[in-house]
């Protein structure tokens, strides 16, 4: 439901841009540098994300960093989503990674600045969060958590 929301959300502020919205699975291939996709080792399937550059997007997924990512954490994926994943959006340069918490009902925003991800931007889900990596989008946490239970 958190992931449904997001998407719709997202692709209503983005509606007419040059942008898209993208829900797993759908392969993101993270090249570490100019390599062949073939030998692209870290693939990840990120739950949302938005890319504005769809030159990046193929019949694969799409290869590089999207501009803004979304992860909703479960007890199964917490502890992978919050450690490998996140150093490898780190290195791909993804510029903004949202860790959403639906059982704490937080958010950690994750913003790159120097090429690393500086300590995280703890907010409650109540609320309006604006995108930072992508202007125009902000996401209405009292619509999104309207379904889920407290």
């Amino acid at each position: 439901m958190i992931v449904a929301e997001l998407c719709k959300q997202a692709g209503v502020a983005l509606n007419g841009r040059p942008c898209r919205v993208f829900v797993a699975p759908f392969d993101v291939r993270l090249p570490k540098s100019t390599e062949v996709d073939d030998n692209v080792e870290t693939v990840v399937q990120p739950d949302v994300l938005i890319v504005s550059d769809l030159q990046k997007v193929d019949a694969r997924g799409m290869r590089g960093a999207p501009d803004w990512l979304a992860e909703v954490l479960s007890p199964s994926t917490a502890s992978y989503d919050q450690t490998i994943k996140l150093l490898a959006y780190e290195r791909a340069g993804v510029p903004e990674v949202w860790l959403i918490h639906p059982t704490d009902r937080t958010l950690r925003i994750y913003r790159l600045e120097g090429g690393q991800y500086g300590p995280a931007t703890v907010l409650n889900l109540k609320g309006q969060t604006a995108l930072t990596a992508v202007p125009g989008v902000t996401i209405d946490w009292d619509e999104v958590m309207a379904f889920t239970p407290p």
